[in-house]
């Protein structure tokens, strides 16, 4: 990656930030072999200009500013305790600060509120900026969860996230050939803990008779219990002293609820089979703003699609860090 030369603007006694990525925002041998070591991977065209804009605001790449890359197949919790707090242990240990601030995108934030919110806490958090996380959910994640894919009829729209991960999908489905949806969520276990959750509200719409109707959360196989335990504790991050900022996007086409059909299958769309999907343009094409929002905090929204929301937020991000 191309570094500015930012020594003019670089300021002693910068809280040090850490930033999560998204899904498929890292890649690594570990994830997919020959893939090098720890970058940005599919995302590096969202990312690496998102690294630039902090430069050039005076945190320096592996001075002031860090980057905790992840397997994102993994449980979230896990990837907090095993990829996240050591980046912020290094963090601190480089600075000699007692505190970071953590920037997160997408699935990034929910990585970062698992140890904030977590038994492990350090108290070495200051402030936690979220852009486009889905603190409740995203409907998307039930059919590749339950349906090892997105069925044409939801999604007549082609986005980035989607893109990335159907190649993902393909390369999983040839390097292990078995049921997809076995291999879905054998291999990617963190789909589950991307589901809409209690938060969201029910969001399956199954028609049976002519009549379509919700399907009640708590009635459905496919629960989310990372996200509830995480959103049933919520208070744990201001009785911890962490200021949150909430960026969510908004102005693009997306799914709000899934139209569903009973399933014939034990195994596969067990709450129901996905056969279309009702939008909503209070979103970034991957998630609603509602489900960025479902946590308390400073709430912002910008026109932006799901990673165009990065370099969109950059005012807000340099009002934020600059208290």
């Amino acid at each position: 990656m191309e570094r500015n030369n930012v020594m003019d603007t670089y300021l002693p006694g910068k809280t040090p930030i850490v930033f999560v990525p998204g899904l498929f925002g890292s890649m690594s041998n570990q994830i997919i072999p020959g893939t090098g070591n720890w970058n940005f991977g599919f995302a590096r065209t969202a990312y690496e200009p998102f690294i630039r804009i902090l430069e050039q605001m005076g945190y320096r790449l592996n001075e002031e500013l860090f980057i905790a890359f992840y397997d994102w197949r993994q449980p979230i919790a896990y990837c907090a305790e095993q990829y996240l707090v050591p980046i912020i242990e290094l963090a601190k240990q480089k600075t000699g600060s007692s505190q970071v601030n953590l920037i997160c995108h997408s699935m990034g934030g929910l990585v970062s509120r698992a140890y904030v919110q977590g038994d492990n806490y350090q108290w070495d958090v200051d402030q936690l900026l979220i852009l486009a996380t889905p603190n409740a959910g995203s409907p998307v994640s039930y059919c590749y969860w339950a349906g090892g894919r997105l069925p044409r009829t939801v999604s007549p729209k082609k986005n980035v996230v989607e893109l990335y991960m159907n190649v993902y999908l393909a390369y999983l489905e040839k390097s292990i050939p078995r049921n997809k949806v076995e291999a879905v969520q054998k291999h990617f276990p963190s789909l589950i803990d991307l589901v809409p959750g209690y938060a969201y509200g029910d969001y399956l719409l199954e028609k049976q008779d002519g009549i379509e109707k919700f399907v009640p959360y708590n009635t459905m196989v496919v629960q989310n219990q990372f996200l509830d335990q995480l959103n049933s504790a919520m208070e744990l991050i201001w009785e911890r002293s962490i200021s949150v900022t909430l960026i969510a996007g908004i102005g693009n086409e997306t799914i709000q609820y899934l139209q569903t059909v009973p399933s014939l299958s034990p195994q596969r769309w067990v709450d129901g089979r996905a056969v279309g999907a009702i939008n909503s343009s209070f979103g970034d094409g991957n998630v609603m703003a509602s489900s960025v929002f479902a946590m308390i905090g400073e709430k912002y929204v910008v026109q932006a699609t799901h990673l165009d929301i990065l370099y969109k937020s950059e005012s807000i991000i340099r009002q934020v860090l600059e208290r």
